[in-house]
This record gives structure tokens, C-alpha cells and sequence, in this order.
């Protein structure tokens, strides 16, 4: 089967292995949407076409098992790196949302270098310090001391993490995390009272939090919560 066999040319250590595995996906697929339609538009070719169908769909069922396998292996023998996005609440607040088709109200902070590939620890210490701020959002604690303690560097290594992947300070990290937060707590309607979401992100200045809250977002928290 020359598809089957095609899955085996994906150059595993090319910058553009991710295009590749796409493209190898893409073209059986195309082929098996083409051939329906002709199918629907020429009945009189139904049975010859079906048939044909039929092996492509079993030849391209075996390639993408193959692809997904070569993938797994590939990941496993440290070729490539499978970054999972999804497990950050504000992933757009790191700088590789630059590089997505989604916009970002942050894009005019975000360099345009390449951050295709993080290394899993980065990734990990990311990770870390998103939670680690998220459940201290309220604690009078959260300060950059004791941050760079609790993520185990010195404060100046904290500020140049933070600022490698997300263009920000600490502080205007955590800001970010604070409003970021407070936003998606009026949009799940979790709270009825801006004090109360100002509070619930670590903000005691109802005005303080709405100033910062319209300049991040174009409107006031109350006008947000109404909105939702």
C-alpha cells in the first residue's frame, strides 16, 4: 500500500515534523470527501467508485494508526515535544499563543520569536507557577519573595522565566492571573458583587480592581457581569 508506506517518510527530527504529519492526514481525507461527492453526482459509477472508497478508507484508516504510533514512539524517545496547552487556565497570558490562529487581547505584549518548542521542565515550572498563584490569589503572602521561594529560584531567575515566556514582570504576571481570574468568575456568574470578585482575586480596592479590570478588558466588571 503505497499511502501506508508514505507514513514512513515523515522526517522525525525536521522543525516541521507537526506540518508533515498533517499533510499525511490531510490528503487521504480529501481523497475520501472527493469520492463521496462524485459518488452522490454519478450514480452510474456508484459500485466501481464505492469499491475504491472502500480501500481508501481501510488504507487510510491503517496510515493514520501507523501515524499516531510513529508519534507516541517519536515522543517517547525524547524526537519530539507534545505540549499539552489546555492544562493552563490562561494559556493566553504565555508567549506561544503569539504563533495561534486564536487572538489574544495580550498579542501586543508577545515577541515574535519561535516558542514552538518549550522543554517539558519549562513546561512543568509553568505550570507550577500558574497553580501556585492561582491558590494564593487571596493569601497576603503572594509577593515575589516568597513566589521565587515557593518555585525554588532566586528572585532574579524568576523574573527572567516570567519574562522569557510571557513578556511580563512578576507583578504584572500576577496581575494578569488576578484579572484574568476575576474574569472568568463573572462570567460563570460565581459571584453577584464586584467586591466580592475583587476580593475573591486578592484586590481589598473595589474602585482600584475596576480601574484595572476596564483597562485590561474595555469595560467596567459590572458592565462585563451584565453582559455574561
Amino acid at each position: 500500500m503505497n499511502q501506508m508506506s508514505a507514513a514512513a517518510i515523515i522526517n522525525w527530527e525536521s522543525e516541521a515534523v507537526l506540518s508533515q504529519i498533517a499533510d499525511k492526514i490531510h490528503h487521504p481525507l480529501k481523497e475520501i470527501i472527493r469520492l463521496s461527492r462524485y459518488i452522490h453526482t454519478y450514480t452510474e459509477q456508484r459500485d466501481a467508485e464505492t469499491n475504491r472508497l472502500s480501500a481508501i478508507v481501510l488504507e487510510s484508516s491503517a496510515q493514520l494508526e501507523t501515524i499516531v504510533a510513529n508519534i507516541v514512539k517519536a515522543e517517547k524517545q525524547k524526537q519530539i515535544e507534545i505540549v499539552v496547552r489546555d492544562k493552563f487556565q490562561f494559556p493566553h497570558l504565555y508567549q506561544w499563543s503569539a504563533a495561534s490562529e486564536e487572538s489574544s487581547p495580550l498579542d501586543e505584549i508577545f515577541t515574535k520569536s519561535d516558542t514552538s518548542r518549550i522543554p517539558k521542565a519549562e513546561l512543568s515550572w509553568l505550570l507550577r507557577l500558574e497553580r501556585t498563584v492561582l491558590e494564593h490569589l487571596e493569601s497576603s503572602i503572594l509577593s515575589i519573595s516568597w513566589l521565587a521561594q515557593e518555585m525554588m529560584v532566586s528572585e532574579r531567575q524568576l523574573f527572567r522565566k516570567i519574562e522569557k515566556y510571557t513578556g511580563l514582570t512578576p507583578n504584572n504576571y500576577i496581575r494578569k492571573v488576578r484579572l484574568w481570574n476575576a474574569r472568568r468568575l463573572l462570567e460563570d456568574y460565581t459571584y453577584t458583587n464586584v467586591c466580592e470578585v475583587a476580593s475573591r482575586v486578592g484586590i481589598r480596592d473595589p474602585y482600584y480592581f475596576s480601574k484595572l479590570f476596564a483597562k485590561e478588558f474595555g469595560k467596567m466588571p459590572s458592565q462585563y457581569m451584565q453582559a455574561s
